[in-house]
């Protein structure tokens, strides 16, 4: 048997097991990171995205710890609760610095439906810069004033580490993990990673604008607090979003075997 027949065996293995909406919610969420793989480079398996399971508001799903984001198909997604628990029998499981990070937040906040916690060089650079996200783009403008900034000192791979993590988190949707990172949360899978991806291009300019070495132009506090306020709602991003329906369409077209 090879390679494709036994993915095919797995895939239809684990779609006998589940609802028809967790099926289409593991399509979902394995073809986000396929698209946070495609427009940026993830830090090999140690990057994840996290949904929570329709009609199962405490189970959500993760990325297994042995593949990386371009190898994430319907299948392989592990399941667990908001206590941590791996709930459903799978060949794979996810890391504990995976499930922590995402029970924390999902047992905290139960409004919260997916997040995506990435490390590109980006959002790692920002990380490592006491001014934070700087509103100079209007991508940047999109999360003024509605970032939350975690210090480096709690081992986050843990269940102690990770709690402290997601009550620093607060209300907001977006938090910068310093030295470390980014999560950026939604309201559903679509949302996060849209979010995810504005944020990353506001950290890539930053990063630019100020390795330039002049002096920035930087936007008053009201047209920036205007543009959060129109483009950096949460609630407004779905899986009908044009954003989402054009990224679904450039991976069914790349990365077809993302259903597997």
């Amino acid at each position: 048997m090879n390679v494709t027949s036994i993915a095919r065996k797995s895939s239809s293995s684990v779609r006998d097991q589940v609802s028809a909406e967790e099926w289409e919610l593991r399509c979902q969420l394995a073809a986000a990171h396929r698209l946070v793989a495609h427009h940026s480079i993830v830090d090999m398996t140690y990057n994840h995205i996290s949904s929570r399971v329709p009609g199962e508001p405490e189970h959500f799903l993760v990325k297994a710890d042995n593949v990386f984001m371009e190898q994430v198909t319907a299948s392989n997604l592990v399941k667990y609760d908001v206590e941590g628990n791996q709930v459903m029998d799978s060949e794979f499981k996810a890391s504990p610095a995976a499930y922590n990070v995402h029970a924390a937040i999902l047992r905290n906040r139960p409004e919260i439906i997916a997040a995506v916690h990435t490390h590109s060089p980006a959002n790692l650079a920002v990380s490592a810069q006491r001014c934070g996200l700087l509103p100079i783009t209007q991508q940047a403008m999109r999360f003024y004033n509605r970032i939350a900034y975690y210090p480096n000192a709690q081992d986050d791979t843990t269940r102690e580490g990770t709690d402290h993590m997601a009550k620093a988190l607060g209300d907001k949707w977006v938090m910068v993990l310093e030295n470390h990172g980014a999560v950026i949360c939604g309201t559903n899978v679509a949302e996060a990673y849209i979010y995810h991806h504005f944020f990353e291009l506001a950290c890539r300019a930053q990063i630019g604008a100020l390795a330039g070495g002049v002096e920035l132009i930087t936007p008053s506090h009201e047209a920036c607090e205007e543009r959060a306020k129109k483009f950096g709602r949460i609630g407004q991003y779905n899986f009908g979003s044009r954003d989402w329906v054009a990224s679904m369409t450039m991976v069914e077209k790349l990365y077809p075997d993302y259903r597997d």
